[in-house]
């Protein structure tokens, strides 16, 4: 079975969601004996603005229905964190920080803002959470995307501040949350790995330790394939409809891309695409069109490949070699590849 994946908001004859291309062949008790399958059961949804699917390949000691009861409730957390992490959404709590309805903040987006706020300072402000204020007047989205007025850019990167944002963990683990008006926290470039990671561990609770969870471009291998062999995950050439540039041999581990032909819309022949500079208010611009990280969690999939296509190259494979367990693999708009010394370990 090969699941096709690509960060494209569409949905063909295949699952649409990241820049990979996934080949896969896939235990604790259930209900019973938990049992190889070499045809998964797989659930699917449109959460998160994208297809996102959890396919498990043992039973778990679980009936077919029962274990697709089971990848259904994986995919709800999807839901539950969405609401938690949103920026758009009125009745969340990330949107009621940013209004300034309140300062606290449950356990999980406290820690997920406590990373980003992490990675904003390791890659001094390269990435920068607060970049919410920028972000909110592009719209890649739109029917005809168009790039925004450049006194709006500027009047909103006055509001861009990491250092701004300061955190405090209460006695209950929930968090209080400090930072002048006008700052709006986006954690659209992380949440996605927050939240493979959680619906990892429920698998694990629930006995399924053989599964990929693919969260629209956050790829999380639970487990390897039957004879412990590793998964096979081919990486998408950027602009590409279904051209691979590697296959890499993956076991218990994520694989996240991030790159300018994701979200993207054309202005006066100029390439506008998602990935915003803090220090600008426009698109990073620096010659990259992919990072693509495997690392032992989504989180930090997440968080490095933004922070490492931000960076560029040389700064971005710097960090990567000076962060343990975890390789990367830069593409160039011009096709060069660069890869980190640990990499070829995955080829």
């Amino acid at each position: 079975m090969t699941i096709t994946l690509y960060k494209a908001r569409r949905f063909l004859c295949f699952i649409t969601v990241a820049s990979l291309i996934i080949a896969m062949c896939g235990c604790s008790a259930g209900t019973g004996k938990a049992l190889y399958l070499s045809d998964p059961v797989t659930v699917t949804d449109f959460k998160l603005n994208t297809y996102v699917s959890v396919a498990s390949y043992t039973t778990g000691g679980y009936s077919t229905s029962q274990l697709t009861d089971v990848l259904k409730e994986a995919l709800a957390l999807c839901d539950t964190y969405e609401l938690m992490f949103s920026r758009t959404k009125p009745e969340g709590n990330l949107y009621r920080l940013n209004s300034g309805e309140t300062d606290t903040v449950p356990e999980d987006l406290g820690l997920l803002i406590e990373t980003g706020l992490k990675y904003s300072q390791l890659s001094q402000g390269a990435l920068d959470i607060t970049i919410g204020s920028v972000s909110s007047l592009w719209d890649f989205t739109a029917s005809e995307p168009k790039v925004p007025e450049q006194e709006r850019i500027t009047e909103a990167l006055s509001s861009v501040n990491y250092n701004n944002v300061t955190l405090t963990r209460n006695e209950d683990s929930s968090y209080t949350v400090a930072s002048p008006p006008g700052t709006v926290i986006d954690l659209g470039a992380i949440a996605k790995g927050y939240i493979a990671d959680r619906i990892k561990e429920f698998l694990l609770e629930k006995g399924i330790n053989q599964a990929i969870i693919n969260l629209g471009g956050n790829v999380l291998c639970v487990g390897s394939k039957k004879d412990n062999s590793s998964f096979n995950i081919a990486v998408k050439k950027p602009f590409s409809e279904n051209e691979s540039l590697e296959t890499l041999k993956i076991t218990d581990k994520s694989v996240v891309s991030s790159g300018n032909y994701e979200r993207y819309f054309y202005e006066e022949d100029v390439l506008y695409h998602h990935i915003l500079n803090p220090a600008t208010g426009y698109p990073v611009d620096n010659g990259l069109s992919d990072v693509t990280i495997v690392s032992d969690d989504s989180l930090t999939g997440d968080c490095l490949s933004t922070t490492c296509f931000a960076l560029g190259l040389t700064e971005g494979l710097k960090l990567i070699e000076n962060t343990p367990g975890v390789e990367a693999m830069f593409v160039e708009m011009n096709g060069n590849i660069t890869c980190s010394s640990g990499f070829s370990q995955y080829r």
